[in-house]
């Protein structure tokens, strides 16, 4: 037992190696997890981003940045799912779309809980579940705002939306108050 325990951690700690290695922390210039922009979004990218929006009929808010727009949503499990939309100046990744699902104060620190949130992890497709720089638990997905259309846009959202809902689902009973 204890030896899985130990091999349990030790694929933990690796992870979160590679996931700092590869940017799921925040840049000085972004306020965003992995979003280090390079250089200023476009304003055709923002204005991409609201008519994506607009088709959708989402009834999302802007934010004091220009290139982060937030959607609420109530779910079965979280009564407020705060869809965050941010996008960077990487041409190959640059619309980052996440969800903070609970604080790191809530979640019990155990090998058990984190070995559920990786078999969680696995089960999902097209998104990450993880730790963003504050070690709060997240859904996240990185796309190209230049191949998303409408259709792709709301299907994008709508899997970090319901992920974020089902994995709370999930975790609720084990999180600490």
């Amino acid at each position: 037992m204890l030896n899985r325990i130990a091999r349990l951690v030790s694929c933990l700690t690796l992870i979160t190696a590679l996931c700092i290695s590869m940017g799921f922390t925040p840049s000085a210039k972004a306020g965003t997890p992995g979003m280090g922009q390079s250089s200023p979004v476009p304003q055709a990218n923002i204005d991409k981003l609201v008519s994506l929006l607009k088709a959708n009929n989402y009834d999302y808010k802007t934010t004091s940045s220009p290139s982060v727009f937030v959607i609420h949503f109530v779910g079965k499990h979280l009564s407020d799912i705060k869809v965050i939309l941010a996008l960077g100046g990487d041409e190959d990744s640059d619309m980052v779309i996440f969800v903070t699902v609970t604080p790191k104060r809530t979640m019990p620190v155990t090998a058990e809980f984190r070995g559920h949130l990786l078999e969680q992890n696995h089960a999902l497709n097209q998104v990450k579940i993880g730790f963003d720089a504050d070690g709060d638990l997240s859904v996240r997905t990185d796309s190209s705002l230049r191949v998303c259309d409408a259709r792709d846009f709301y299907n994008i959202v709508s899997q970090v939306k319901n992920a974020s809902d089902d994995i709370y689902g999930k975790i609720q009973s084990q999180l600490l108050p």
